[in-house]
């Protein structure tokens, strides 16, 4: 019993298994022909905390939080931001009301991340890489992790 048992385990630990390989990882996007090149792990985090900055020429205007998938926008807050969405919501409230900074828009689905940065040429925002395809006119800036 514990010989076939330790078969079936192994048979089942040695199969093929059909790992997409984008699987867990997150894309930094910004729409087709915005000429954003690969940016420093801080200006992305500056970006997301509402400063304005250029990047090898290439204005980057504004950051877009995608909060559709909620492991994935706390990853982004932990791996990115080095810190809690409670540590960076109070820092953002802060911004606004102390310096005037608008506060970063939040989308909520893919259709409308999307649109955003098609008709905002220069924003920029993050996703799965399995997601990519099923947005249209939009390109990778560099794989984030």
């Amino acid at each position: 019993m514990f010989v076939n048992m330790a078969c079936v385990i192994f048979m089942l630990l040695m199969s093929p298994v059909n790992v997409n390989a984008n699987e867990g990882k997150v894309a930094l996007i910004a729409a087709k022909g915005s000429a954003i090149e690969k940016m420093h792990l801080m200006d992305i985090r500056r970006l997301f905390l509402g400063f304005k900055l250029s990047v090898d020429g290439a204005a980057v205007k504004n950051a877009v939080l995608n909060v559709q998938s909620k492991l994935l926008y706390d990853e982004f807050m932990k791996n990115v931001m080095h810190m809690t969405e409670g540590s960076y919501k109070r820092k953002m409230v802060k911004r606004v009301f102390r310096q005037g900074r608008k506060r970063i828009r939040e989308v909520s689905s893919l259709r409308e991340l999307n649109d955003h940065l098609l008709e905002n040429v220069g924003d920029i925002s993050f996703v799965e890489m399995s997601s990519i395809d099923d947005m249209e006119s939009v390109e990778v800036v560099q794989i984030l992790w």
